[in-house]
């Protein structure tokens, strides 16, 4: 055994993830935590999951069996073996023990000699799982998976009493102790972020970048109710082909071997439209940077702020303020406001309380779309005259043009800027902007280049919102009128002598 893999073992917390590179042995380490279980807690019942049901029986359970033969000795009852220890989608044997449970039907689901039934099933369809109670949980290669099948089904399934923690935090059958109903996810970094989300992971890039790239380190984390354990392939060496490792690293490109052998959960999947971001080179602590520190606070109060807007409501309003030293552009704080702050004089508000006492100057930029008259306010009033009157007291100017920059043009003039600072721009972003970082390292790109804005639904109000998007919108309308000559000047270079915006292009005067 890794020593990962004992840590995820051990773990006594609820919520448990093993994310690893290829090899690790996620699904092995799911058999000894499931064969165990099973052992110590015989009347519990279980679950055991993949995102598709050709994955949970073909990879998931055919080597979860393997582990039950080789370390607990148990094998599949049969006519031809009849001392097998469980049954798979039938009714047990007379001699098996169904104390507490005679359902009408036994597909989907593992009896055990012993009486322990352990559920099985795909998360594609994890609604058929509603109803269900169970006492642990183990989900395998959930990358895939749709955020609600885990945190609004499974999670929810997992109620059923009979395990408990004692003050030594040894499990045991004595209720005096802490419920314990863990729920365990095996799986390589996903292609979704809700994962990284759930666990908080972003709050500790930096250790976790630093650790998992050595051979004999990894990243162990409990958070909240949580244990995040983050390790590479070359912790599993020893029981993996000696080649196994450099062959992969030969057959993929630099971001697959950050995900599928030293399982980042940073790296880009393909398909981002900021495919030129590198969290390691544009993301930092800004407050370590000369000039950007007030009282621990990313902000130098000697020069102007450049504050822009997107006017999204759903899922937040959305203000990201940036600074501005030579060609360098530091975004260095983002407020986005939910429901029911999320209003342009409530953004305002938080934006004067941030930075009250600020003298050096405030421009405004954002969607020009906010320059239309808004029925919800006053006759003649828009979004920008309300941010100048809330905004007043800094004296701000308004630096928006007639139409928004073309999305495939300013995505490729950003992603330059990313990959070899066009004309000597520099993007830094703080670190503190998690939005906006999420928003740069995972907003997918739809078929025609423009943005992919993928919808989800809140669970708890219903309302359909694009989950990604806004605070990059936002930071595309400051840099391509911040720098805009440069922006120009890459139009012209980069669409064959005409700008993007065809017979209405705007001169750099227009800026």
């Amino acid at each position: 055994m890794s020593d990962p893999q004992v840590d995820v073992i051990e773990s006594r917390q609820q919520v448990n993830l093993f994310l690893a590179g290829q090899g690790s042995g996620k699904t092995h380490c799911a058999g000894i935590v499931s064969g165990k279980l099973i052992t110590e807690f015989p009347k519990a019942h279980g679950f055991i999951g993949a995102n598709t049901y050709t994955q949970l029986s073909d990879s998931t359970l055919y080597r979860i069996r393997n582990v039950w033969k080789d370390i607990f000795g148990w094998t599949e009852y049969s006519k031809a073996n009849k001392k097998g220890n469980y049954v798979v989608d039938v009714q047990p044997p007379a001699h098996f023990s169904t104390e507490g449970h005679e359902y009408d039907s036994y597909h989907g689901k593992i009896c055990f000699l012993t009486g322990t039934v352990v559920y099985k099933g795909s998360l594609d369809n994890y609604k058929a799982h509603d109803g269900k109670e169970f006492a642990w949980a183990i989900l395998d290669e959930t990358k895939d998976t749709k955020e609600e099948a885990v945190k609004e089904v499974i999670t929810g399934r997992l109620r059923e009493p009979g395990m408990w923690v004692n003050a030594t935090g040894e499990l045991t059958q004595d209720p005096a102790g802490v419920p314990f109903n863990p729920l365990y996810i095996f799986t390589s970094p996903a292609k979704v972020p809700w994962i990284n989300e759930w666990f908080k992971l972003d709050d500790y890039q930096d250790e976790i970048t630093q650790l998992i790239y050595s051979k004999k380190t990894y990243f162990l984390k409990k958070i909240d109710n949580k244990l995040a354990v983050i390790s590479s392939s070359y912790h599993n060496e020893l029981n993996l082909p000696k080649n196994f490792i450099e062959n992969q690293k030969l057959n993929l490109h630099t971001a697959l071997q950050d995900m599928l052998i030293y399982g980042n959960p940073f790296s880009q999947s393909g398909g981002e439209f900021y495919k030129c971001f590198n969290r390691t080179r544009h993301v930092t602590d800004i407050t370590l940077i000369p000039g950007f520190n007030s009282n621990g606070r990313a902000y130098n109060k000697n020069l102007a702020l450049h504050v822009t807007f997107d006017f999204n409501v759903s899922p937040y309003m959305t203000c990201c303020i940036w600074q501005i030293v030579g060609k360098k552009a530091y975004q260095i704080d983002e407020i986005c406001l939910e429901n029911p702050r999320n209003t342009t004089p409530d953004v305002c508000k938080e934006l004067v309380r941030r930075y009250q006492g600020h003298t050096a100057g405030m421009f405004i930029y954002g969607d020009p779309a906010g320059k239309h008259e808004d029925t919800r306010q006053e006759k003649g009033s828009n979004d920008f005259t309300l941010i100048l009157r809330s905004l007043s007291v800094f004296k701000p100017s308004l630096r928006i043009t007639s139409a928004a920059p073309p999305v495939v043009m300013r995505g490729n003039f950003i992603n330059t800027i990313f990959e070899k600072g066009y004309a000597d721009i520099e993007i830094i972003i703080h670190d503190k902007c998690i939005k906006s970082i999420a928003d740069y390292n995972y907003l997918k790109e739809a078929s025609d280049g423009t943005k992919l804005k993928e919808k989800v639904k809140n669970p708890d109000t219903g309302v359909t919102y694009e989950k990604y998007g806004h605070t990059s919108d936002a930071g595309d309308y400051f840099l391509c009128m911040a720098f805009a000559n440069e922006f120009v000047q890459y139009q012209v270079g980069g669409v064959s002598g005409k700008t993007a915006y065809g017979k209405n292009a705007p001169t750099k005067h227009a800026y």
